[in-house]
This record gives C-alpha cells, structure tokens and sequence, in this order.
C-alpha cells in the first residue's frame, strides 16, 4: 500500500492540520451556503486532526462527530467524538445525519459510487452533502498518475463529468458544482515558495527519490488538476 499524500511531513508543512486546500475556511464557507442550523448532526468523513469538526462544534454550535481509517492523526482533546471507520461502511443509521462533510477524502476511497451510496443513505430526506476534492481536466495522463507509488487525489484520475455522473447516480439532487481551482493553485505557489519550485516539492513528498518527482511532477502539470466543491441534497420523500 503506497505512503499517503497527507501523511507526508511536507504537506503537513504547507497546509497545517487540516491538510486540504482552502484550510478551515473553505469549511466555514461551505457551512455558510448550507442550511444547517445550531443542534444539526454532521458527519466529518475523514476528520483527520479533528480540527474542522471542532471548529464546525465551536463556532455554529452544530453536533459533528468524526470518522476516520487512521486515528492516528487525530489530536487528543479535540472537541468531537471520533471513531475508526471507513466512509465505504459508515457506522450510521440510514437517515440519521443532517449533513456530510467530505473534504478531499472521496478521491482516496477504494470505490467513489459504494462511498457516495453510504453518505445518501445516513442523510435524512432534504439532508445534504458537501463535497470538496480534486479533479482533472485533462485526463490523458491518468495511467501515469495511477503508477505513482503515492496515495493522492490525483491517481482516480476523475474529471467533472464524472463527478456530477457519481453524484447524481447516487440519487442527489440540486447539484450546485462550484470551481475552487484558484485554492490548489494556492497551495502549488506556498510549495514553490517553500521549497523553489514542485519538483523539489515532490522531491520531498518521495524521500528524494528524483526520478519518480520527476515523473510525478509532469504528470501532475499535464492533467491541469483543478478543484471543486459541491452541495448536493438527498431527495425529500415527496421527490423520492
């Protein structure tokens, strides 16, 4: 099993304890275009640290628990309960969640459609998913990105067809896709800045093993990553 990205020290430099794009502030905005009010149960798929679901706990009084496959990352006293599970296999009973977080975790599961079936099912009828990620737009490149011996977003090799195809399959509703590109080139400009350019960035991120930076580098740079976020809504039983 290949080292995951966010497990590496030099993202974790870059992005701090939240280890995606946009940081906790793409979290409060999401929130803020939600319907969510103080008292709602939230599920943070892949919480990681905790620190987005006690910001989600502190700051809109809302009532997020976390899951996650590595506790490890976790840090101990953070405000919510946390549990060891897999978003494919949520420990939730079907209808029981008014909102699901989902930032950059999709793209790291083993199947995006069973995934996506698990957050339809735990949601409440009206109840909704928030979904952030990475995507491709050239996906020429997706048997290179495949070969890299990393966990990333990047080795799905998914584009924004396949997205709304995945979520609206699932059952969605009221999809509203919005590009957020301009967060990961963000983060590309804070690699450069810490480390003079992306190939030594991946450099770092592969224990400087230069070949597979190299290759990992202009795989990367060809498929133009971008990304994205979604709030789709599970059908209300008169819809449904």
């Amino acid at each position: 099993m290949p080292t995951a990205l966010y497990q590496t020290p030099a993202l974790k430099k870059l992005t701090g304890p939240v280890l995606r794009p946009g940081g906790l502030a793409l979290t409060r905005e999401s929130v803020m275009k939600s319907d969510l009010k103080p008292g709602d149960k939230v599920l943070d798929v892949g919480c990681g640290s905790g620190a987005a679901g006690d910001m989600l706990n502190r700051e809109f009084f809302l009532d997020c628990v976390g899951i996650d496959v590595d506790l490890g990352l976790f840090i101990s006293g953070t405000g919510i309960p946390v549990a060891k599970a897999a978003a494919q296999r949520l420990p939730f009973k079907s209808g029981s969640l008014k909102a699901v977080f989902c930032e950059c975790v999709l793209s790291l599961t083993p199947d995006m459609m069973v995934t996506l079936g698990e957050f339809y099912r735990v949601l409440e009828p009206g109840g909704q998913l928030i979904l952030c990620d990475v995507y491709l737009r050239n996906k020429a490149h997706c048997r290179e990105l495949k070969e890299m011996p990393l966990a990333c977003g990047f080795r799905k090799g998914v584009g924004e067809k396949d997205i709304h195809k995945y979520v609206a399959g699932t059952g969605f509703e009221h999809i509203q896709w919005e590009d957020l590109s301009s967060l990961l080139t963000q983060l590309a400009g804070q690699a450069i800045f810490e480390h003079g350019s992306l190939e030594h960035f991946w450099a770092e991120v592969f224990g400087r093993e230069c070949g597979a930076s190299r290759r990992a580098c202009d795989a990367i740079r060809a498929s133009r990553p971008g990304y994205f976020r979604i709030i789709a809504r599970k059908k209300t039983e008169r819809e449904g």
